[in-house]
């Protein structure tokens, strides 16, 4: 069983996969957790991220897929031995692009994508979720005004400094986050809605009835 889970900055997706993977067995795989283990390991593929990381670029797809696809490679040994029963993408693919090599690369072992889940949360909800974070300059300790605020509002608990926002945690800033996302989104999603595996799920609603709406729309692809 092999999903991709999307959503939106801020739509709790880090959150569900970090629950849904483990309850189904799905070994997380996310391009920013591979960088860091490649750039960490030394390997030849993670010192072209560290260069282009260090320049302040974006990693291209061929790269991004590359890593991708050593990750697969390592993990049909895990399905072998019965230790993982499949893959859990979040966030990644992000482009038509990385999808159709995604594809490509799922082939080679025999395998595809089985379900897409969507977590859906309304635009303004999104940036008020992530305009709600403030961080404390002094020791770098993070807070939202919400969801986890400071015992003494505005003041970061551990030094008593006050607390700032980033600036791309302002609401414009946010705004054109969201936009690019929209815009690298959709074709993808019309990519795999034509497959009919596309799910969506109301991601405004409580943690626990996401995780549940999720599972419930896994258990329809027969897991």
């Amino acid at each position: 069983m092999n999903i991709i889970l999307m959503g939106a900055q801020g739509s709790g997706k880090g959150t569900q996969a970090s629950v849904i993977g483990p309850r189904l067995g799905l070994e997380k795989i996310a391009t920013g957790d591979l960088f860091r283990a490649a750039i960490a390991k030394k390997t030849e593929l993670g010192v072209k991220v560290k260069s282009i990381l260090e320049r302040g670029d974006l990693v291209p797809d061929e790269l991004t897929n590359a890593i991708v696809h050593v990750r697969l490679r390592d993990m049909a040994r895990q399905k072998a031995e019965g230790t993982v029963r499949g893959a859990l993408f979040d966030g990644f693919p992000r482009t038509t692009g990385q999808a159709e090599a995604l594809d490509r690369i799922m082939a080679e072992q025999d395998d595809h994508i089985d379900v897409v889940i969507e977590i859906q949360v309304p635009r303004e909800d999104l940036v008020a979720r992530l305009s709600g974070r403030r961080v404390c300059p002094t020791c770098g300790s993070v807070y939202h005004i919400e969801s986890d605020p400071p015992k003494t509002p505005g003041v970061c608990d551990k030094d008593g400094t006050p607390l700032g926002q980033r600036d791309d945690d302002m609401p414009d800033a946010i705004r054109r986050r969201l936009a690019l996302y929209d815009e690298q989104t959709s074709p993808l999603l019309s990519y795999y809605e034509g497959r009919g595996i596309v799910r969506r799920v109301d991601g405004n609603a409580p943690i626990d009835d996401v995780t549940d709406a999720i599972l419930a729309n896994v258990s329809e692809e027969k897991v």
